[in-house]
């Protein structure tokens, strides 16, 4: 009576052959995975880019004044309250009464209008923010327009 059965040779070759497949399954996982984790942290940072820029462009639209209260900080002056932004290095800061948002982004430069320089409270029509020099030099720009408010004052 004659048994069948694997011969160790072709046991060899099907664990080669298993091992192949295995191997380049996982490294397919593993460039998935690398390539899921990119394009979600690209996703998060451009969505929180358009975030700030809708926050600070309504509220720079909708204020009674925007007024200047250092070289990286602002005062939005709503109807019923005031909205301070403080522009650092590394991070945005929005304070509204006790709450304070933080918007991690690198701010390389902020540029402002002053309307009237020569009052106490320097009141900004224009403000220019370039950030993250090193991926492309994004900036976003906010515009003010007070109209014949602002000479009356």
């Amino acid at each position: 009576m004659k048994l069948k059965a694997f011969s160790l040779l072709e046991v060899l070759f099907s664990i080669i052959i298993s091992g192949i497949v295995i191997s380049t399954a996982y490294s397919v996982y593993v460039f998935t995975h690398k390539q899921f984790f990119i394009f979600t942290s690209a996703k998060t940072e451009i969505r929180n880019y358009f975030e700030l820029s809708n926050v600070l462009n309504r509220e720079f639209e909708t204020a009674k004044k925007v007024i200047k209260k250092g070289p990286q900080e602002i005062e939005i002056e709503l109807i019923n309250n005031r909205i301070n932004y403080s522009f650092h290095n590394d991070y945005i800061l929005r304070t509204i009464k006790t709450h304070t948002d933080t918007f991690s982004f690198s701010v390389v430069d902020v540029e402002m209008n002053v309307v009237n320089e020569l009052k106490e409270e320097q009141v900004i029509d224009y403000m220019k923010l370039t950030m993250d020099e090193e991926e492309g030099g994004r900036s976003m720009s906010m515009y003010k327009n007070y109209g014949a408010i602002l000479k009356i004052e």
